[in-house]
Protein backbone atom coordinates (compact mmCIF):
# COMPACT_ATOMS: atom_id res chain seq x y z
CA UNK A 1 0.00 0.00 0.00
CA UNK A 2 2.72 2.57 0.90
CA UNK A 3 4.50 1.84 -2.34
CA UNK A 4 1.53 2.73 -4.06
CA UNK A 5 1.00 5.26 -2.37
CA UNK A 6 4.65 6.77 -3.19
CA UNK A 7 4.00 6.55 -6.75
CA UNK A 8 0.62 8.05 -6.37
CA UNK A 9 1.64 11.07 -4.21
CA UNK A 10 4.75 11.42 -6.65
CA UNK A 11 2.34 11.69 -9.34
CA UNK A 12 0.32 13.96 -7.52
CA UNK A 13 2.94 16.23 -6.45
CA UNK A 14 4.28 16.50 -10.34
CA UNK A 15 0.47 17.19 -11.18
CA UNK A 16 -0.37 20.08 -8.82
CA UNK A 17 2.53 22.11 -7.82
CA UNK A 18 5.36 24.25 -10.03
CA UNK A 19 6.91 25.12 -7.77
CA UNK A 20 1.00 13.56 40.74
CA UNK A 21 2.51 13.58 44.11
CA UNK A 22 2.43 13.42 48.27
CA UNK A 23 4.70 14.70 51.17
CA UNK A 24 5.44 12.41 54.04
CA UNK A 25 4.08 14.34 56.41
CA UNK A 26 2.23 11.81 58.59
CA UNK A 27 3.63 12.50 62.35
CA UNK A 28 5.89 9.76 63.89
CA UNK A 29 4.12 7.36 65.82
CA UNK A 30 0.90 7.39 63.15
CA UNK A 31 0.10 4.69 61.41
CA UNK A 32 -2.00 5.15 58.75
CA UNK A 33 -2.87 1.60 56.28
CA UNK A 34 -3.26 2.09 52.55
CA UNK A 35 -7.37 0.52 53.00
CA UNK A 36 -7.96 3.59 54.88
CA UNK A 37 -8.77 6.81 53.41
CA UNK A 38 -7.38 9.67 55.56
CA UNK A 39 -9.77 12.68 56.12
CA UNK A 40 -11.07 15.04 53.42
CA UNK A 41 -8.74 17.92 55.71
CA UNK A 42 -5.83 15.44 56.04
CA UNK A 43 -6.01 14.67 52.19
CA UNK A 44 -5.49 18.49 51.68
CA UNK A 45 -2.07 18.77 54.03
CA UNK A 46 -0.70 15.93 51.71
CA UNK A 47 -0.84 16.29 48.15
CA UNK A 48 1.18 18.97 46.59
CA UNK A 49 0.32 20.66 42.61
CA UNK A 50 2.39 18.90 39.81
CA UNK A 51 4.89 21.22 38.07
CA UNK A 52 3.06 22.59 35.40
CA UNK A 53 5.58 23.81 32.69
CA UNK A 54 4.71 27.57 31.44
CA UNK A 55 3.23 28.34 27.87
CA UNK A 56 7.04 29.56 26.97
CA UNK A 57 8.43 26.20 28.46
CA UNK A 58 5.72 24.18 26.57
CA UNK A 59 6.64 26.29 23.48
CA UNK A 60 10.18 25.68 23.56
CA UNK A 61 9.55 21.49 24.18
CA UNK A 62 7.06 21.06 21.55
CA UNK A 63 8.05 19.66 17.99
CA UNK A 64 7.05 20.94 14.28
CA UNK A 65 5.19 16.96 14.25
CA UNK A 66 3.12 17.91 17.66
CA UNK A 67 2.56 21.38 16.49
CA UNK A 68 0.51 20.36 13.00
CA UNK A 69 -0.76 16.76 14.79
CA UNK A 70 -2.15 19.58 17.79
CA UNK A 71 -3.79 22.23 14.67
CA UNK A 72 -5.17 19.46 12.72
CA UNK A 73 -6.77 16.81 15.18
CA UNK A 74 -8.18 20.87 16.74
CA UNK A 75 -10.08 21.45 13.22
CA UNK A 76 -13.47 20.79 12.63
CA UNK A 77 -13.65 17.31 10.81
CA UNK A 78 -15.82 18.19 7.71
CA UNK A 79 -13.05 20.91 7.12
CA UNK A 80 -10.19 18.43 7.05
CA UNK A 81 -9.37 17.41 3.38
CA UNK A 82 -8.44 13.57 2.18
CA UNK A 83 -4.44 14.61 3.49
CA UNK A 84 -1.40 12.90 3.39
CA UNK A 85 1.34 13.54 5.95
CA UNK A 86 5.28 13.20 5.61
CA UNK A 87 8.15 12.91 2.81
CA UNK A 88 8.02 10.19 -0.07
CA UNK A 89 10.16 7.73 2.21
CA UNK A 90 8.21 5.03 2.90
CA UNK A 91 8.88 5.41 6.68
CA UNK A 92 7.40 8.29 7.04
CA UNK A 93 4.64 8.35 4.90
CA UNK A 94 1.48 8.40 7.05
CA UNK A 95 -2.54 8.95 5.74
CA UNK A 96 -4.76 12.24 7.14
CA UNK A 97 -2.19 12.89 9.29
CA UNK A 98 0.76 15.08 9.89
CA UNK A 99 4.29 13.25 9.39
CA UNK A 100 8.54 13.69 9.32
CA UNK A 101 10.01 15.32 6.08
CA UNK A 102 13.20 14.63 6.55
CA UNK A 103 16.73 16.83 5.89
CA UNK A 104 18.85 14.07 5.36
CA UNK A 105 19.84 14.36 1.70
CA UNK A 106 20.50 17.72 -1.04
CA UNK A 107 17.10 15.70 -2.71
CA UNK A 108 14.92 15.95 0.83
CA UNK A 109 16.32 19.31 0.78
CA UNK A 110 14.90 20.07 -2.80
CA UNK A 111 11.74 18.20 -1.78
CA UNK A 112 11.06 21.02 0.97
CA UNK A 113 11.57 23.70 -1.86
CA UNK A 114 9.63 22.38 -4.38
CA UNK A 115 6.41 21.13 -2.06
CA UNK A 116 6.73 23.96 0.18
CA UNK A 117 8.93 26.48 -0.72
CA UNK A 118 11.41 26.53 2.12
CA UNK A 119 14.64 27.31 0.26
CA UNK A 120 17.11 24.18 -0.22
CA UNK A 121 20.54 26.27 0.74
CA UNK A 122 18.62 26.82 4.36
CA UNK A 123 17.76 23.68 5.30
CA UNK A 124 21.21 23.40 7.64
CA UNK A 125 19.29 26.10 9.76
CA UNK A 126 15.87 23.82 10.85
CA UNK A 127 15.83 21.21 13.20
CA UNK A 128 12.91 18.79 12.74
CA UNK A 129 10.68 19.59 9.77
CA UNK A 130 6.71 17.90 9.66
CA UNK A 131 4.37 18.47 7.06
CA UNK A 132 1.05 17.71 5.46
CA UNK A 133 -1.05 18.02 2.23
CA UNK A 134 -4.22 17.48 0.28
CA UNK A 135 -4.19 14.45 -0.92
CA UNK A 136 -5.26 14.65 -4.36
CA UNK A 137 -4.51 19.02 -5.15
CA UNK A 138 -1.11 20.20 -3.25
CA UNK A 139 -2.17 23.57 -4.39
CA UNK A 140 -5.59 23.30 -2.42
CA UNK A 141 -3.54 22.87 0.69
CA UNK A 142 -0.10 22.53 1.95
CA UNK A 143 2.00 22.77 5.13
CA UNK A 144 5.02 22.44 6.85
CA UNK A 145 6.28 23.14 10.10
CA UNK A 146 10.05 23.77 11.01
CA UNK A 147 11.82 23.97 14.22
CA UNK A 148 14.60 27.14 13.29
CA UNK A 149 18.30 26.26 14.99
CA UNK A 150 18.86 30.08 16.34
CA UNK A 151 22.90 30.49 17.32
CA UNK A 152 23.37 31.29 20.56
CA UNK A 153 25.95 33.57 19.76
CA UNK A 154 23.91 35.51 16.77
CA UNK A 155 21.92 38.38 16.69
CA UNK A 156 20.21 37.32 13.28
CA UNK A 157 16.56 36.47 14.05
CA UNK A 158 16.20 33.55 11.85
CA UNK A 159 12.48 33.07 12.33
CA UNK A 160 11.71 36.18 10.75
CA UNK A 161 14.42 36.10 7.75
CA UNK A 162 13.63 32.55 7.29
CA UNK A 163 9.79 33.38 7.20
CA UNK A 164 10.58 36.41 4.71
CA UNK A 165 12.39 33.53 2.34
CA UNK A 166 9.46 31.13 2.53
CA UNK A 167 7.25 33.86 1.22
CA UNK A 168 9.01 35.35 -1.52
CA UNK A 169 9.62 31.66 -2.45
CA UNK A 170 6.40 30.12 -2.99
CA UNK A 171 5.19 34.20 -4.10
CA UNK A 172 7.50 33.80 -6.59
CA UNK A 173 6.62 30.96 -8.64
CA UNK A 174 3.63 29.84 -10.93
CA UNK A 175 1.35 26.93 -10.24
CA UNK A 176 -0.82 24.40 -12.14
CA UNK A 177 -4.08 22.22 -11.59
CA UNK A 178 -5.89 25.31 -9.20
CA UNK A 179 -4.23 28.52 -8.38
CA UNK A 180 -3.44 28.39 -4.01
CA UNK A 181 -5.84 31.92 -2.81
CA UNK A 182 -3.55 32.22 0.52
CA UNK A 183 -0.49 32.07 2.44
CA UNK A 184 -0.12 32.12 6.12
CA UNK A 185 3.53 32.15 7.85
CA UNK A 186 3.41 32.28 11.62
CA UNK A 187 5.65 31.43 14.21
CA UNK A 188 4.85 29.65 17.23
CA UNK A 189 8.23 29.88 19.64
CA UNK A 190 10.84 28.44 17.84
CA UNK A 191 8.84 26.59 15.16
CA UNK A 192 7.86 28.40 11.98
CA UNK A 193 4.40 27.02 9.87
CA UNK A 194 3.87 27.76 6.94
CA UNK A 195 0.57 26.70 4.66
CA UNK A 196 -0.97 28.12 1.55
CA UNK A 197 -4.23 26.81 -0.48
CA UNK A 198 -7.54 27.48 -1.10
CA UNK A 199 -9.03 30.30 1.60
CA UNK A 200 -11.66 28.17 3.33
CA UNK A 201 -9.38 25.19 4.29
CA UNK A 202 -6.50 27.58 5.06
CA UNK A 203 -8.45 29.87 7.21
CA UNK A 204 -9.95 26.88 8.96
CA UNK A 205 -5.66 25.54 9.97
CA UNK A 206 -5.19 29.19 10.93
CA UNK A 207 -8.40 29.57 13.42
CA UNK A 208 -7.55 26.08 14.81
CA UNK A 209 -3.73 27.35 15.69
CA UNK A 210 -4.88 30.58 16.57
CA UNK A 211 -7.45 29.13 18.82
CA UNK A 212 -5.04 26.68 20.75
CA UNK A 213 -2.09 29.14 20.40
CA UNK A 214 -3.65 32.56 21.34
CA UNK A 215 -1.07 35.33 21.50
CA UNK A 216 1.60 33.18 20.81
CA UNK A 217 1.47 32.69 17.17
CA UNK A 218 2.68 35.61 15.73
CA UNK A 219 1.58 36.56 12.10
CA UNK A 220 5.11 36.57 10.08
CA UNK A 221 3.05 36.82 6.93
CA UNK A 222 -0.42 36.97 5.25
CA UNK A 223 -0.64 36.88 1.16
CA UNK A 224 -3.38 36.64 -1.33
CA UNK A 225 -1.75 34.49 -4.01
CA UNK A 226 -3.55 35.69 -6.58
CA UNK A 227 -0.58 38.44 -6.46
CA UNK A 228 1.98 35.43 -7.22
CA UNK A 229 3.73 34.73 -10.11
CA UNK A 230 7.01 34.14 -11.27
CA UNK A 231 10.01 31.63 -12.65
CA UNK A 232 8.14 28.10 -13.41
CA UNK A 233 9.14 25.62 -11.00
CA UNK A 234 7.41 23.04 -12.02
CA UNK A 235 9.11 19.06 -11.38
CA UNK A 236 9.96 17.76 -14.77
CA UNK A 237 11.75 20.37 -17.13
CA UNK A 238 10.45 22.63 -19.43
CA UNK A 239 11.83 23.01 -23.20
CA UNK A 240 13.08 26.46 -24.29
CA UNK A 241 10.73 28.45 -26.23
CA UNK A 242 11.60 27.33 -30.33
CA UNK A 243 13.99 29.61 -31.62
Amino acid sequence: MKKFLAIFLALIMALTLAACGATDDTPEGDIVHPETPLPEEEVADVTVDPAVPSDDEAEEAETPLDLLTNIWNNMPEDMKPMAFGGDYHEENQVENAPGIHSTATEEDAQSLDTNFGFPANEVSNVGQVACIRHMLNANSFSCAAYEILQPADSDADLVSSLSEEIRDNLMNRAYMCGWPEQLEIIAVGKNVVAFYGSLDIVNAFKDSLTGLYGDSAVVEFEEDMSEAGGDNTFAFPVPDDPA
